[in-house]
């Protein structure tokens, strides 16, 4: 439940959805890795698994769980602030007035958590990034939550900016 001007934090269900991905993505690259081994009859699969594992997806895991621990957002009644950060702390204020477009996207995977990723498009120029010739459109915020509180917020959203 998302609470008007009180600090709100990301639903636990992240670190569950974070840790999945994480497993599928390393079984992934080791099966991919391994599979010309394993047509050979050279078993490699788990002294590749295992290592990348701890060595990789544990630490992995723990930078993102921190990572999503660390973000909270306020919800007022003109403008919605996020903070985020580590070690370095960002705050970032986006008044309903300059939000253009907001949308809830939740694809297949994180629907089978009840997440859903709510991104929010202003008219800053700060939003698009320019590298190689290439420009690339980031939204201004992007908040991981559950279904209903992202279709909330949302909503809230766009009744106030009407």
């Amino acid at each position: 439940m998302i609470n008007l001007n009180t600090p709100t934090k990301l639903p636990k269900k992240i670190r569950w959805y974070i840790l999945t991905r994480l497993l599928l993505l390393i079984f992934f690259l080791c099966f991919i890795t391994t599979l010309p081994f394993e047509l050979l009859r050279i078993h490699l699969f788990n002294y590749l698994f295992w290592p990348l594992l701890i060595f990789l997806g544990i630490p992995l895991f723990i930078y993102l769980s921190l990572d999503y621990n660390s973000i909270n957002f306020i919800v007022e009644e003109n403008k919605i602030t996020i903070n985020s950060g580590i070690i370095m702390k960002r705050s970032k204020s986006i008044p309903f007035g300059s939000i253009q477009h907001i949308t809830n996207i939740s694809g297949i995977f994180r629907r089978l958590f009840g997440l859903s990723t709510v991104y929010i498009w202003t008219s800053s120029p700060s939003q698009i990034h320019i590298s190689r010739g290439e420009s690339d459109n980031r939204p201004s915020g992007i908040l991981e939550l559950e279904k209903a509180d992202g279709e909330w917020l949302k909503n809230f959203i766009l009744s106030k900016h009407s």
